[in-house]
């Protein structure tokens, strides 16, 4: 198998779908099918199937697949061993990131890593921060996580910063009135819907008892909040452009927050990219918002 191989069973395996990984490597549908059809007569065995579930692999393509993941491990630890005994920071760096971090604020700070460092390699993963925690846990497709809310176990944890929680809504007129306005919800971390729906029931906003929105992102949550749709609990992190109503609120008597950090496994800590990584975070948190 040569490179593209690679790259194509790991998009396919990614993604289930062979439209979808070709989306992901840049090129159409037929010329990957192509290309997979004559691995298939390379290897001389059916590596996929089709099923109502998406693509599935056959024992031969679990074997390809887990083959291709060996050899570009290999040669990203080839990669990382030969960047140590050059003089600048080299090598991959496995970030996994929550989704609303990687909207808001990652791209910036990458930026800045990059022009530092830019030998170094990104391989970024966003998703929720239950998905990237347990992917830090659990295997080495992640080597640093940034994640939002409070996430217990063995890993380092070091704060980047604390935000308010704001309720929000089109005017100071629509807080008045508030009990007559949809309450638009969004998808979270249980920890942190947890937290909303104590907050609710403090401040005894029946929000079950009348129309209520759900979204499955915090950009849509705010942009509906914008254009007058309901009112919302969000971070600040999301607030930067917003020009309606915003009310930090308090809950058990303590404002009302959301914090992020980087958390990693203490080994990974040594790789020369993750230290590069973590100190150019550990500057930015200590700067003011």
């Amino acid at each position: 198998m040569n490179s593209k191989d690679i790259e194509m069973l790991l998009a396919i395996q990614r993604t289930h779908s062979i439209t979808h990984a070709a989306e992901l490597l840049f090129i159409n549908q037929s010329s990957l099918s192509k290309r997979l059809m004559q691995l298939e007569k390379r290897l001389n065995s059916k590596l996929v199937r089709r099923t109502n579930l998406g693509v599935q692999f056959t024992s031969a393509g679990e074997a390809a697949v887990q083959t291709a993941q060996q050899i570009r491990k290999l040669t990203n630890d080839l990669q990382d061993t030969l960047a140590i005994d050059d003089l600048a920071v080299g090598g991959t760096l496995k970030l996994g990131c929550s989704i609303d971090y990687a909207q808001y604020k990652l791209p910036a700070l990458l930026v800045k890593f990059q022009a530092l460092y830019p030998k170094v390699r990104l391989n970024i993963t966003i998703d929720y921060s239950r998905v990237i925690y347990q992917k830090l846990l659990t295997g080495d497709e992640v080597d640093i996580g940034i994640i939002r809310g409070e996430f217990n176990g063995p890993l380092i944890k070091r704060p980047l910063a604390t935000e308010p929680i704001d309720l929000i809504c089109q005017s100071a007129t629509d807080r008045q009135h508030i009990l007559e306005l949809p309450y638009i919800q969004r998808k979270t971390d249980r920890h942190f819907q947890d937290d909303m729906t104590d907050w609710l029931i403090e401040n005894h906003l029946p929000v079950l008892s009348h129309q209520t929105l759900v979204v499955n992102n915090l950009t849509s949550c705010v942009e509906f909040v914008r254009h007058g749709l309901g009112w919302a609990l969000v971070p600040a992190i999301a607030l930067t452009n917003f020009d309606g109503y915003a009310e930090p609120l308090t809950l058990n008597n303590r404002p009302f927050t959301r914090s992020t950090y980087a958390m990693a496994k203490s080994e990974a800590l040594n790789l020369p990219p993750v230290a590069a990584f973590m100190d150019v975070l550990t500057a930015k948190s200590e700067l003011p918002n």
